[in-house]
C-alpha cells in the first residue's frame, strides 16, 4: 500500500532536533505477521558546527527500510537480509523510530555551519568568522625578551618534538 506522509516526528536521540514535518513517500508490503516499508524520506535538522559551536539548519535526503513485527515474533537477521526490525503498535507502523535512525546514519560526523568556517579562536573563544578577535593582537604586545623565549621554545619544540608531560 502506497503512502504520503507529511508528519513531526519523534526524535529518536536527544541530540537529534528536527525542524518542522518531514516528508515521507513509501510503500508498506504485508508479510503475513510483518509490515515491510520502505520510504524516501526529506525535512530539515539543527546540527551544531563543530568549528564555532553555531547552530544550523541542514536538509535530509533518505532512503529507508525496515521490517515491523508484533512484539516477540522478531526473526533474527541474516546476513542477506539486513534489513531493521522494529515493533508494530497494535495495527499500526509508528515510523518514527526507523526514519530517525536513517536521519542520524546520515548526518556527517563533523558538521559544519560552512567548509569555510574559522571556527573559535583557541585563547579567548571569539568566533572567528565574525571577524578578528584581541588574542592575535596581544601577541604584538609581547616584550622582546617574551618573544625570544617564545622562539627559544618553538624552535626547541621542532627539534625535539614536544616535550613529555609528567
Amino acid at each position: 500500500m502506497p503512502f504520503d506522509l507529511v508528519e513531526e516526528i519523534k526524535a529518536p536521540d536527544d541530540d537529534l532536533k528536527i525542524i518542522g514535518p518531514v516528508t515521507a513517500r513509501g510503500v508498506a508490503t504485508s508479510l503475513g505477521k510483518e509490515i515491510y516499508v520502505q520510504a524516501h524520506v526529506t525535512g530539515s535538522t539543527e546540527l551544531i558546527c563543530s568549528r564555532c559551536l553555531t547552530p544550523f539548519t541542514k536538509p535530509f535526503d533518505v532512503d529507508c527500510e525496515g521490517k515491523f513485527t508484533e512484539s516477540g515474533t522478531e526473526q533474527e537477521e541474516s546476513e542477506e537480509d539486513a534489513v531493521e526490525v522494529f515493533p508494530l503498535d497494535g495495527a499500526s507502523c509508528v515510523l518514527d523510530d526507523m526514519i530517525g535512525h536513517e536521519i542520524i546514519l546520515s548526518l556527517p560526523m563533523k558538521p559544519l555551519c560552512d567548509p569555510d568556517c574559522k571556527g573559535l579562536c583557541p585563547v579567548c573563544g571569539s568566533n572567528l568568522n565574525e571577524g578578528e578577535c584581541d588574542c592575535r593582537k596581544a601577541e604584538d604586545d609581547i616584550s622582546p625578551f617574551g618573544r625570544k623565549l617564545l622562539e627559544a621554545m618553538e624552535e626547541r619544540s621542532k627539534k625535539n618534538g614536544r616535550p613529555k608531560e609528567t
